[in-house]
């Protein structure tokens, strides 16, 4: 019998009670797990404002350490009566926050923030939950015990801040140290460098490691407990009518999560689809006493459904370099990003015609990229401007690739509803399509295609 790999999110430990219901999921399992914890909820945001606070105030890593400690000593004491547990695991606790408030209060010494110091601060929550949720399973019957990313050696590609899996030295590391004997609790969210460091995965990154170790294992699943039924059709804040989609492909999730959705961080699908090894997603909220996943996601299929969601996101803005033949001359866009590259910002796309090229960035890169392009000079280039107040809208599924006839579905569908799009792109992914309207039009967009597409 295969291990499954269970992740549970941190936006489900919201109180402590929360802990004993995931201690009735894992005791709802037949099968050997792999527990992945992300920090409880709240936790990691208080230390980003700690890093903030701790420039400011000598006085600020201790307030900190002194609330985190109370506020996991109370999640523990509520479900451990055992003295003697509860010493043990307070102790690795207060080890864990001596070393924070270090971090914190060289930080305020030195007045600035090392990539890889905020790293190993920032990723301190789920090195506080971790040794928590082993305990309440060990409570449970299970024989659990928590195992740190750097003691088994879930190495990266070193990049502070947005980190990637070696997956072939994953692999083979992990492998023998994850065994059936006993169920592991790991934290996730982060992995080490080969000097020894901690890199963070980005925010969301508890589903990337904990879809590092199902590869690594080679897992029957990836179990992934959220608060949400799964994949919908839609925003259900925007779009009353939405539903749940039973099946999405690996290339269908990833581009539903890039764009919005909150089931799974963007890059999980990445360590599995090569093996095949499929992610469910439940309901913690919904939790019958059955493993019952709401979405599977797995290789591409057939299916009567050739569009199955329409996403959006608002967190994008556009620097247009505008000039005759801009579009098909060569050398001009590598000219016009040498200064990007150099400046450490990245572009999310580029959307060409004859006579302008638009990159799109993250809004919050927007101010840097337009300073840069305006100091470059480039070829051809006779203006250089930015487009905010925008949104990006993703038409997603596998019936892209071959079903003709969807796109015109679609843009009739804003035609109809009186919209105008300022960009649109296709191909740059075989199963969705993108396109740009002003952010006032956003909802009134995803409801138009939403009733095309899943019409009848």
């Amino acid at each position: 019998m295969g291990q499954i790999v269970v992740k549970f999110g941190g936006s489900n430990l919201k109180s402590p009670a929360d802990i004993e219901r995931w201690a009735r999921v894992a005791a709802a399992y037949k099968e050997p797990l792999v527990v992945v914890v992300s920090a409880f909820s709240g936790v990691t945001d208080m230390l980003i404002q700690g890093i903030d606070e701790a420039m400011l105030s000598e006085h600020a890593p201790d307030q900190l350490c002194s609330k985190l400690e109370n506020l996991h000593e109370s999640a523990l004491r509520l479900h451990i009566q055992s003295e003697a547990e509860i010493g043990a695991v307070m102790e690795v606790l207060k080890q864990r926050l001596a070393q924070l408030k270090k971090l914190l209060m060289g930080i305020h010494y030195i007045s600035a923030v090392p990539d890889f110091t905020r790293d190993h601060i920032i990723s301190t929550g789920e090195r506080l939950s971790s040794p928590i949720i082993a305990a309440v399973l060990r409570k449970a019957g299970m024989q659990a015990r928590e195992i740190l990313p750097e003691t088994m050696g879930l190495l990266t590609d070193g990049i502070f801040g947005n980190a990637a899996a070696d997956l072939a030295t994953c692999a083979e590391r992990l492998s023998s140290i994850i065994t059936p004997d006993y169920t592991p609790v790991i934290p996730g969210f982060y992995g080490v460098t080969k000097e020894g460091k901690l890199a963070v995965f980005g925010r969301g990154g508890s589903d990337y490691t904990a879809a590092v170790i199902a590869r690594s294992i080679q897992a029957e699943s990836l179990d992934l407990w959220k608060d949400v039924d799964g994949f919908l059709s839609g925003d259900p804040r925007i779009i009353q009518d939405s539903k749940t989609i039973s099946y999405v492909s690996y290339e269908e999730a990833a581009e539903l999560s890039y764009f919005g959705a909150k089931v799974l961080h963007p890059r999980t699908v990445e360590p599995l689809e090569q093996d095949l090894i499929p992610i469910r997603v439940m309901n913690v909220d919904k939790f019958d006493g059955t493993i019952q996943p709401y979405t599977i996601v797995g290789p591409a299929q057939e299916t009567s459904i050739s569009l199955k969601s329409v996403a959006a996101t608002e967190d994008i803005g556009i620097v247009r370099l505008e000039g005759p033949g801009v579009g098909s001359r060569p050398g001009i866009l590598a000219r016009a990003t040498t200064g990007l590259d150099a400046a450490g910002i990245n572009i999310s796309s580029v959307i060409t015609s004859q006579t302008s090229i638009n990159l799109l960035f993250k809004k919050k890169d927007l101010p840097r990229a337009l300073a840069v392009l305006r100091s470059e000079s480039v070829p051809s280039v006779v203006s250089v401007e930015s487009m905010e107040d925008i949104a990006i809208i993703a038409v997603v599924g596998d019936g892209l690739r071959h079903k003709q006839g969807l796109a015109a579905q679609v843009f009739g569908a804003l035609a109809d509803a009186g919209i105008n799009i300022v960009l649109t792109q296709a191909g740059a992914s075989p199963v969705a399509m993108y396109i740009i309207v002003k952010k006032e039009d956003k909802a009134k967009a995803l409801r138009a295609i939403h009733s095309t597409i899943h019409r009848g």
